[in-house]
């Protein structure tokens, strides 16, 4: 496999009610830690927020986007990420800055919920939220349970980061077929065996024969998945318009300026004196 593959594929038991995704990715995980620094705890779970969102994309069936969220009040305050149905996706996190060292995740994560919205580019009618509390030990526990009482479907991830590639597996039961509980037990354990290093390296085709040799199983094409930050001038200038030109004036005539920074990839859209009368027609 290439060392810069960033990709999703999805797999199908062709005589089991299960269906599966394989996500890798590399140099767009990489995009989202150039544009921001955090500190490695936070690294560790964006990255599996990031990983978890991936393999759930697929779920996207209309023009749109979606948006995986985990609230708190703990330490860890917000982990966010955004993927379009087309496959680019952002990230970002906010913390406090005394980190407690060798926190859990469920300490972290402290009176939180996880928040999963849909958006269909073309009618808000059609889209979705569901929120769930977060009491759970980990963010692929708590997805797991997100489905299972949200949507009544069982779920189960497998996620397996290292420093520098994010791998995972999403194993799924197909809604209304018939249920073979020891079937989706023995493919789930057999997915719970698999290393960092495996997802890493291999293909999925190899991956999957390595893992379900006795099993007749379906692979689709590839999907690329790409960094693709939505910020823009006019998005800054939508953020401006919340305040009166006066209290714009005000800013620039104390700091010079007056800028918006983009929460995902850092970058900044600055504005002066001369700009005023662009947000006040926008």
């Amino acid at each position: 496999m290439q060392n810069d593959a960033n990709i999703l594929q999805r797999f199908l038991f062709e005589n089991l009610p299960i269906r599966g995704e394989r996500i890798r990715l590399t140099t767009s995980w990489q995009e989202v830690l150039e544009r921001r620094e955090y500190p490695e705890v936070v690294k560790k779970y964006l990255g599996e927020l990031v990983a978890t969102a991936a393999l759930l994309s697929a779920t996207i069936k209309i023009e749109g986007k979606m948006t995986l969220q985990i609230e708190a009040t703990g330490a860890l305050n917000m982990l966010v990420v955004q993927i379009t149905h087309d496959g680019g996706f952002r990230a970002t996190a906010t913390y406090q800055d005394d980190l407690p060292e060798n926190a859990t995740f469920k300490e972290l994560t402290e009176g939180g919920r996880v928040v999963i919205t849909i958006e269909n580019a073309h009618s808000i009618e059609s889209s979705y939220q569901g929120v769930i509390p977060l009491i759970d030990d980990s963010i692929s526990a708590a997805i797991e349970r997100y489905f299972e009482t949200s949507e009544q479907l069982r779920t189960s991830l497998f996620l397996r980061n290292t420093e520098t590639t994010l791998g995972g597996l999403l194993l799924q039961r197909i809604p209304g077929e018939m249920e073979d509980e020891d079937a989706y037990n023995r493919v789930c354990h057999l997915a719970d065996t698999v290393t960092a290093e495996e997802l890493d390296e291999l293909d999925t085709q190899t991956l999957l024969y390595r893992l379900y040799s006795e099993d007749d199983v379906r692979l689709f094409e590839e999907e690329s998945l790409h960094f693709q930050c939505q910020c823009s001038r006019d998005r800054s200038i939508g953020v401006l318009k919340q305040f009166s030109i006066d209290e714009l004036k005000n800013i620039i005539t104390e700091e010079g300026q007056v800028s918006v920074a983009c929460e995902f990839c850092g970058k900044s859209y600055d504005f002066g004196e001369q700009n005023l009368k662009e947000i006040e027609n926008a």
